[in-house]
């Protein structure tokens, strides 16, 4: 009896043992699957900040801290899902077209595609400079247009698809002073070392320039380094009342002087606005679209 105890004892512990093992190959099976697309979602963000040409294997494994051959199997895997494109012959990467893709998709479920073209068009013809929206995303504003303006000297400070850290440039303050106050802490806490990379981002000053930005309800700062380009922004909100972008004119200093301040911020609250209103006419999810068609268009009180 008791080496028939000891028996189904020991066969139990082995099912036990089994089970664990198991369950920890899953574990780790799971864990392995999560950090190959963290790192996949690190080298398309590398790609996506590189120049116009693109950036060799290299440059890519060295920024984001992979070994080469890592970087390579893990760029083949976007290259053959069309996320990013290599080059026959530099053999340089860039963003594929189904990059381009998921990203109007994203702007089209704010509305904006349509709407943020006409009115940077319209804004850079005003003003005559650069114009650009950007949109938040977790603790960075996207890029996701840009127009230029018809006086001779051209600023871009951000290329379409390229990504910032809030608090840094014009939009960057902007949408971190429109923030709730709980918010503005811990965000400039957690982005105190990428701010800190950059000339004139200090912590001390960043908070300055937030303090400013929430006083004048505007941000007026220098969109690179070297302060050769300025940047004049204001935010816009979703229809809950949640800051959700920017919309900036970028231009040399001189070009934001006294005289021509107030109508150059008269053009970027209108158009705001207009963001705004687009957005708040945009349906919560796909099981009210009918009802939002069915009354043409504009918001209905929900049962």
């Amino acid at each position: 009896m008791c080496r028939e105890r000891a028996q189904r004892g020991a066969v139990l512990s082995n099912t036990a043992r089994s089970s664990e093992m198991t369950a920890l190959a899953a574990t780790s099976k799971s864990t392995g699957g999560a950090q190959a697309v963290d790192r996949a979602l690190g080298l398309l963000r590398q790609v996506a900040s590189a120049p116009a040409d693109g950036l060799r294997l290299s440059d890519l494994a060295e920024a984001s801290g992979l070994d080469r051959a890592t970087a390579h199997r893990l760029l083949a895997s976007l290259v053959a899902n069309e996320l990013v494109d290599q080059d026959v012959v530099t053999k340089r990467y860039t963003l594929g077209l189904d990059f381009f893709a998921m990203a109007a998709a994203a702007s089209n479920r704010y509305d904006l595609a349509e709407v943020s073209r006409t009115l940077l068009q319209t804004l850079s013809k005003q003003s005559g400079d650069t114009t650009m929206l950007c949109l938040r995303s977790g603790l960075n504003l996207v890029c996701v247009d840009v127009e230029m303006g018809s006086f001779p000297i051209k600023a871009l400070p951000m290329d379409i698809g390229s990504r910032r850290p809030l608090g840094a440039g014009a939009s960057g303050v902007a949408m971190l002073a429109a923030l709730p106050d709980f918010e503005i802490e811990p965000t400039l806490r957690k982005l105190a070392p990428r701010l800190a990379d950059a000339p004139g981002q200090e912590l001390e000053r960043v908070q300055e320039t937030v303090s400013a930005c929430r006083a004048l309800g505007y941000a007026l700062v220098p969109d690179e380094p070297m302060g050769r380009i300025m940047g004049l922004a204001v935010t816009f909100a979703n229809r809950r009342g949640r800051p959700q972008g920017t919309l900036s004119i970028n231009g040399i200093p001189e070009r934001f002087g006294p005289e021509r301040l107030p109508s150059l911020l008269e053009a970027l609250h209108s158009h705001a606005r207009t963001v705004e209103q687009a957005m708040s006419r945009l349906p919560d999810s796909e099981r009210h679209r009918a009802r939002w068609a069915a009354a043409g268009g504009k918001r209905t009180e929900r049962s």
